[in-house]
């Protein structure tokens, strides 16, 4: 089995990183918790996110790629819930968009929740 250092650094995040961080990132500015359900197991997560904004337009970048289970749930659902500055946002259209060269998440908040 090839060493994967991405992989093995998202098992420490998940494992240890993220779930100490869960409380500050919610209120963070340039951070969120992305609150999603699992495909198979129909669990809601929480999963610490850093954050960009171009108005109403979120942006996720995806440090650890596309295979990600929080990313896989998201777009599977086709919607997820944002913890973001104290509030929880409804998000909606999530997909994957590349900008120069690097894959990021992008949704948009649910106009009936601003």
């Amino acid at each position: 089995m090839r060493w994967r250092p991405m992989r093995v650094l998202a098992r420490v995040n998940r494992r240890i990183t993220n779930p100490a961080f869960l409380g500050a990132a919610a209120r963070l500015p340039g951070y969120a918790n992305v609150v999603h359900v699992g495909r198979r197991t129909g669990k809601r997560y929480r999963t610490p996110v850093g954050t960009t904004w171009r108005g109403a337009q979120l942006r996720i970048a995806l440090n650890y790629g596309r295979g990600s289970d929080w990313v896989r749930n998201t777009l599977a659902a086709g919607r997820f819930e944002l913890e973001h500055r104290g509030r929880v946002l409804a998000m909606t259209e999530p997909e994957i968009v590349v900008e120069a060269g690097r894959p990021f998440l992008s949704a948009r908040v649910d106009a009936r929740t601003s």
